[in-house]
């Protein structure tokens, strides 16, 4: 084992090693470099190979497990990487994982423990360079960097591992596939991440262009070209595609990013769909707006689609559930009164499920680790259809759910092929010294429905570069669409960006709660 004591000599290691791993003949051994305060790793840069102990490693579909110990134990570690449960372990760029065991079935996996330490919660990413299984579906090579936040603290935990495998432990750009929403006016920001696997010591530089998919740039998004530069030991950059809203129904839609003309390191990973998921087609969703004091939403807001994570429904008799897989775990169980299956209509008075009187519907709604032991609230089926079989086929509820009877409400939108009534705001438009936010409403309502809106700093500084601005937004029968203009302080002087947020939804969901300003 070649062992560093700081992380600062992690690339002299490396060095010692590079001949062998930049070497012909395929190699097997895994380096961790830990940065300070980064708990598994514990500051410490370490380098194992098959003299050092046993490597041992395993597959499914879409997880590979891999264990190293010395030959008395007195270290060892356990490396678990996944996709997303419906894909196949494979070449790529992967990110934002989730701890392996218990993520998401749509998120990518990671977990690195060893030495008697472990995370209770991992997010980070990884670079898969080389994969080939044998004929009998054993691992035959593998080549894996990886870089782990612990309990989501900023110190990194980077490594590589190697399994008969010539592919250098070096830096590598790439770029992962994510998804964004589309709004009903203006444009929103899609946040596309690109990395590097390891940290570099020098300057790395890369172009990333966007490319139509069934996206189309003018009408999907704005096409978009730039330059990323990474300065030493930084690992990852983001950058905003514009993507364009409007009221149609146009359907989900993908575009592609693509890397080139890379200098201080070469492309692992070089391009990568971005999905747009349009609000305004059938769709399956959990929004929640929960008040502060609410228990079980914390007074925060949530919205998890199809990208984020799995629904699985089912339905006996007077009650409807659905469990819910977004690496946070959700159920809701909306029950009728009476034994007659669940269809539309108002259903108040509600108790906890399934403690609930008889005569008396039953609602429950908990996620995250967090319940009521009892509840009181009500909630109203817009849509439920059935096949022959009586199997449910789809599903429309909102619901409000007060837990132990306080006031603090947690309020929600369960939408199951069906379609969602929702709020969106939108980047701002610059216009003098104002910043215009379009909040929209789509469809309109019948009776009046409201959302709050207020800014919220970024590198721009209310009271330094613009007014603080907050107000409820109403929207009275049949209106589809908001401004709300925020004063500017100094415009022009520097690029600086600020956020105009949306809360408390009375009536509708909040698809896209954020638009951006910049001036």
């Amino acid at each position: 084992m070649r062992r560093c004591t700081i992380p600062a000599i992690f690339f002299a290691c490396i060095s010692s090693f590079s001949g062998v791993a930049f070497a012909a003949t395929p190699q097997t051994f895994l380096t961790l470099n830990s940065q300070p305060g980064d708990y598994i790793g514990q500051g410490v840069t370490q380098t194992f190979t098959p003299s050092d102990g046993t490597f041992f490693v395993s597959n499914r579909s879409d997880t590979v497990s891999i264990s190293f110990n010395t030959a008395t134990y007195s270290q060892f570690w356990y490396l678990d990487f996944g996709t997303a449960t419906t894909a196949k372990f494979g070449y790529g760029e992967y990110d934002g994982a989730q701890r392996t065991a218990f993520r998401s079935p749509t998120r990518p996996g990671i977990d690195v423990s060893g030495d008697g330490r472990g995370c209770n919660a991992d997010t980070g990413r990884f670079l898969v360079s080389d994969f080939a299984l044998n004929t009998d579906g054993a691992i035959g090579r593998f080549a894996i960097d990886f870089e782990q936040h612990c309990e989501g603290a900023t110190p990194a935990l980077y490594g590589s591992f190697r399994y008969n495998s010539a592919v250098p432990a070096i830096p590598r750009l790439a770029v992962a596939s994510t998804y964004t929403l589309k709004g009903n006016a203006g444009t929103s920001d899609a946040l596309v991440t690109l990395s590097l696997c390891l940290p570099s010591t020098t300057i790395v530089q890369v172009a990333y262009a966007t490319v139509d998919g069934s996206a189309i740039q003018g009408t999907d998004y704005v096409s978009t070209t730039g330059t990323a530069t990474f300065q030493p030991g930084i690992t990852s950059q983001t950058i905003t595609i514009p993507v364009i809203g409007d009221f149609l129904a146009r359907g989900n839609k993908t575009f592609k990013v693509k890397l080139s003309a890379a200098s201080g390191a070469p492309i692992g990973a070089s391009s990568a769909n971005v999905l747009i998921r349009d609000p305004n087609v059938v769709l399956t969703a959990l929004a929640m707006s929960s008040q502060p004091g609410d228990y079980v939403g914390q007074g925060l807001q949530y919205l998890i689609t199809l990208s984020d994570g799995t629904f699985t429904p089912s339905n006996s008799g007077n009650v409807v559930s659905f469990f819910i897989n977004n690496g946070d775990d959700w159920w809701t169980y909306f029950a009728g009164p009476t034994a007659a299956r669940l269809g539309r209509g108002d259903y108040e008075n509600a108790q906890r499920y399934p403690f609930q009187p008889v005569g008396t519907p039953g609602l429950s709604v908990y996620g995250d680790g967090r319940g009521c032991n009892t509840l009181t609230g009500n909630f109203q089926v817009q849509q439920a259809g059935y096949n022959s079989s009586s199997v449910l086929q789809s599903f429309s509820a909102n619901f409000e759910q007060h837990c132990e009877g306080f006031v603090p409400a947690l309020f929600g939108w369960l939408r199951y092929k069906t379609k969602l009534q929702q709020f969106s705001v939108t980047d701002a438009v610059i216009s003098g010294s104002s910043a215009l936010f379009t909040v929209t409403l789509s469809p309109s309502n019948a009776t009046s429905l409201s959302v709050n809106f207020a800014t919220a700093d970024g590198t721009a500084m209310a009271g330094t570069d613009y007014v603080s601005t907050s107000q409820t937004v109403i929207f009275s029968p049949g209106m589809t669409q908001q401004t709300v203009t925020v004063p500017l302080l100094n415009p022009g002087i520097n690029s600086k960006t600020f956020y105009g947020d949306l809360s408390a939804p009375v009536g509708a969901a909040v698809w896209i709660g954020r638009g951006s300003a910049t001036f």
